[in-house]
């Protein structure tokens, strides 16, 4: 669902996976890098307000409480990794490569659950 709402507003464009016969590979476009830099700097100010707002030692305690669940950023050093494990009789099952990365997968849309709507 974003993948085509990013590409139509010109952020990313979007090429066939040269790993599999199915699938997408989506690309950043110099829009989509500035996208990306400016929600970067956005996260810095809504950080910055929070300490402001709701003190350092608030917002520390809150950074130190989740950082242990994102770990370095790889999905293999986050405990949320175990929680990624679809069920067995599900298509996802069938995926051939897991994602590395954290926050990528899976997506949860605004009507909630998968894309699929399971």
């Amino acid at each position: 669902m974003c993948a085509g709402w990013l590409e139509r507003h010109g952020c990313v464009v979007t090429e066939p996976d040269p790993t599999a016969t199915r699938g997408k590979v989506l690309r950043l476009t110099e829009k989509g890098q500035r996208a990306r830099q400016k929600s970067r700097r956005i996260f810095g100010t809504t950080e910055a307000s929070w300490r402001s707002t709701f003190g350092p030692a608030a917002v520390d305690d809150l950074r130190h409480a989740l950082e242990p669940l994102v770990g370095d950023g790889r999905l293999a050093s986050s405990p949320l990794d175990q929680g990624l494990d679809p069920y067995p009789d599900n298509w996802r099952a069938g995926v051939r490569q897991r994602p590395t990365t954290l926050p990528h997968y899976p997506m949860v849309l605004h009507r909630g659950g998968y894309p699929d709507g399971s």
